[in-house]
């Protein structure tokens, strides 16, 4: 009995593997030692041992990336994903008889994996309407259920390591910097193509980025309107706790003659068609200071942002200046953010 053991209890361990990694299988494994045990082959306290041990292992080896029965791509997946509840007030005319009350959701769900060493796909589903520039969902309409829409969904590419390339639906923070949203609402997600370069030099760097967007479509012009951007910049490490980060983007704007959806009522139009086209420079910067209050506070930071417009001849600027005092990034237990930006946007841009 001891020899059937040790030739049985390996094999046992080898299939539990196979049929435990498979979904469709993983119920024969119970089976398989269910038998054994009736024979007598095992015990039922050994049976159990290496139905755990096994899950344990095909765990790992999952974790691990490094699964034989289940595919890469599956094994590299990543979910992510927020809820988020507000109450919002708006007061536009500073009366309380236009006050008005909201009760506002946001649900973000997304998910991206590596295909191979070069390729890499991710997308993601959001609350919202066709208003790029929310995901914001307001209580209303008697408990009417809220609409899903895709968020983003593109692919990356690495030729080399200092070079990025992505198409499809993306996410604006990936292929272009902006210190403040003075341009760009964090919820905007461009369509085109994109190309991220950086190369690292010392203790600064050097990145550019540019990209071609599709603005619109139309069945019955052939020159629709579109986006073209450049934007190089650098990043300078002074000391061990100060940085400074600068870009310089030029966007090339063709709008003139479109009546694009979503853009805003205060542009300038020749009855309900944009009368520019809109193309703009705008230099950024700013600086990091980590640890300025000697671990009161992980980092501060100042910025500013300016915009100008070739056209029209007035209306045709903006700017935006802000200090931020906390992480980083909250994105995780214990994580906080203090920040506030002035801007003032002309008319001109949508």
């Amino acid at each position: 009995m001891n020899i059937v053991k040790k030739i049985c209890l390996p094999l046992v361990s080898i299939m539990a593997v196979f049929f435990i990694a498979q979904p469709l299988y993983a119920g024969e494994i119970d089976i398989l030692v269910n038998k054994l045990v009736e024979k007598g082959v095992l015990t039922y306290g050994e049976a159990q041992q290496i139905v755990t041990e096994t899950k344990e292992q095909v765990r790992a080896e999952l974790i691990a990336g490094k699964s034989t029965s289940v595919p890469q791509w599956v094994q590299n997946l990543k979910l992510k994903g927020d809820l988020r509840l507000r109450h919002q007030y708006d007061d536009k005319e500073k009366d309380s008889v236009s006050g008005r009350h909201r009760g506002r959701i946001r649900f973000r769900l997304g998910m991206e994996t590596k295909l191979s060493e070069q390729f890499n796909f991710a997308a993601g589903l959001a609350t919202g309407s066709e208003d790029p520039r929310s995901t914001n969902q307001t209580f209303q309409d008697s408990f009417a259920t809220k609409g899903i829409q895709l968020d983003y969904a593109y692919m990356q590419y690495n030729p080399i390591s200092e070079l990025t390339l992505y198409g499809g639906k993306m996410a604006r923070s990936k292929i272009l910097w902006e210190p403040t949203d003075l341009l760009w609402d964090g919820d905007i997600t461009p369509e085109g193509v994109a190309a991220v370069w950086s190369k690292k030099i010392d203790s600064s760097s050097l990145f550019f980025n540019s990209g071609f967007f599709v603005l619109d479509e139309s069945s019955s012009k052939s020159n629709e309107p579109y986006m073209v951007y450049f934007q190089p910049g650098f990043s300078w490490k002074l000391d061990d706790n100060l940085s400074l980060k600068g870009a310089l983007s030029y966007y090339i704007i063709h709008s003139k003659d479109y009546d694009m959806d979503n853009s805003a009522d205060t542009n300038t139009k020749t009855g309900s068609s944009h009368k520019y086209d809109y193309d703009s420079i705008s230099p950024a910067l700013e600086l990091t200071w980590k640890d300025p209050f000697s671990g009161l506070v992980p980092e501060a930071k100042m910025f500013g942002e300016y915009v100008k417009a070739s056209d029209p001849s007035s209306d045709d600027s903006g700017w935006a200046v802000g200090l931020a005092f906390g992480d980083s990034s909250v994105n995780d237990k214990g994580k906080w953010q203090i920040r506030y930006v002035y801007r003032l946007l002309e008319r001109m841009l949508f």
